[in-house]
């Protein structure tokens, strides 16, 4: 009878540590407001650079060509990405286009030079924020008809 009590009260104690310690971890749900409150941090961060002027090869804070400025805005976060867009490609997930979703780098080929040479962070609604040449740090569709036309890939480096 005492080694029963003795088993309860350690099993019941186990139950209970196991219970506060589960209660304690945040759920998937906390984990998926984390993820996304910061890709709306990156939007908001690019957004207060919109209207700088484009300078290619500038990496920020006062001009910026388009890898320049997503690198110089994710920094801000505690990314680091690879300084061009041919480079900032090979990095995160690739993700096809009807699943962008806020913070997401969008890649284009064959703007200046052949393969991928540019790169925006899509801020939704079929949108994407990116430093372009005589434009400088602007907001355009995707359904624009050049972006169109030259959109590659899409890759996810938040999570």
């Amino acid at each position: 009878m005492k080694r029963l009590m003795k088993f309860s009260v350690k099993l019941c104690s186990i139950v209970l540590l196991l219970a506060v310690v589960f209660t304690m971890l945040p759920s998937s749900s906390a984990f998926a407001a984390t993820a996304t409150s910061r890709r709306q941090a990156v939007v908001r961060t690019a957004y207060q650079y919109r209207g700088r002027p484009y300078v290619f090869g500038a990496t920020g804070p006062r001009y910026f060509d388009c890898s320049g400025f997503v690198r110089y805005v994710f920094r801000q976060h505690g990314i680091y990405l690879p300084r061009t867009a041919a480079a900032q490609s090979r990095v995160g997930t690739t993700i096809s286009k009807g699943k962008l979703v806020v913070g997401d780098l969008v890649f284009f080929k064959n703007t200046y030079k052949r393969g991928i040479s540019h790169v925006g962070i899509y801020v939704g609604n079929n949108r994407i924020i990116h430093a372009f040449p005589r434009k400088g740090v602007t907001v355009d569709s995707l359904s624009n008809a050049y972006l169109r036309a030259k959109y590659a890939l899409s890759k996810r480096v938040l999570r």
